[in-house]
């Protein structure tokens, strides 16, 4: 898995061979205490941003082992980007240039 992030006014690439499955644990923690403050009717905008929070450092401290930083993550990535590569590694799912690269060469 790769993950492009501007740093410093640059792009910069980081990789990681390997997917540990304790990202998924903790995303999936992360989603059943979610679920049990809503049903409570205790989620809050910090709730949120807490979530947050431990969703990107579940991506750069877990899966990218502290190539990067949170705080380089916020700064140097797109939201929709950095949910897809929460995506990408939790379930599996490629970019759509990534699985076409794939395909091609099958």
């Amino acid at each position: 898995m790769k993950i492009e992030l501007i740093i410093d006014g640059k792009e910069k690439l980081f990789t990681t061979d390997m997917i540990p499955m304790l990202a998924k644990r903790k995303y999936m923690k992360l989603q059943a205490n979610a679920e049990e403050k809503i049903k409570n009717n205790e989620y809050t905008t910090q709730t949120q941003l807490d979530e947050e929070d431990e969703l990107v450092g579940i991506l750069a401290n877990v899966i990218f082992k502290g190539q990067f930083t949170p705080d380089q993550v916020y700064e140097g990535a797109s939201d929709d980007y950095v949910y897809s590569k929460v995506q990408e590694a939790i379930f599996g799912k490629q970019e759509e240039t990534e699985q076409e690269e794939v395909e091609e060469g099958n």
